[in-house]
């Protein structure tokens, strides 16, 4: 009986997962005047994770008040799931983990980086689902 249970289980998590028919919405827009003016401090390309991931991001600072960054996601795509998450992290385990917005999006598009974010630190953008704790994918900023 507890050998049915686990595979029940371990098919639950599986599956729960795994890639939907919807896709999130496409969102092109220009990033905003902050952003196409500011200053790029590093890039980076999406990988794979459990989901197939692609596009870019860049971080920005704001040239008129450089306490303000933001992330910039450019042709952004990854599979609809449920409960994703936008994270900084130290790694891509979600080591020192902060959440940055959750995920409603795909296409071209900015969000501001939380103020106590450790961009020292977080150096990996990380699409996390945050019910199963599933990596659909992430970039490495350089």
């Amino acid at each position: 009986m507890k050998k049915y249970i686990s595979i029940l289980c371990m098919t639950f998590i599986v599956f729960a997962c795994s890639k939907a028919v919807v896709e999130p919405v496409v969102v092109n827009q220009a990033p905003p005047p902050e952003v196409k003016n500011g200053t790029v401090e590093s890039k980076g390309d999406f990988k794979n994770g459990a989901h197939p991931t692609s596009g870019k991001v860049t971080v920005v600072t704001d040239k008129t008040d450089p306490k303000k960054k933001y992330l910039s996601f450019t042709d952004f795509k990854t599979d609809a799931g449920p409960d994703l998450y936008i994270y900084l992290a130290e790694d891509t385990k979600a080591t020192g983990f902060i959440s940055v917005s959750k995920l409603d999006k795909a296409g071209t598009f900015t969000l501001e980086i939380p103020s106590d974010a450790k961009l020292d630190k977080q150096k990996y953008v990380l699409i996390w689902c945050k019910s199963f704790t599933v990596l659909f994918g992430s970039a490495l900023l350089e």
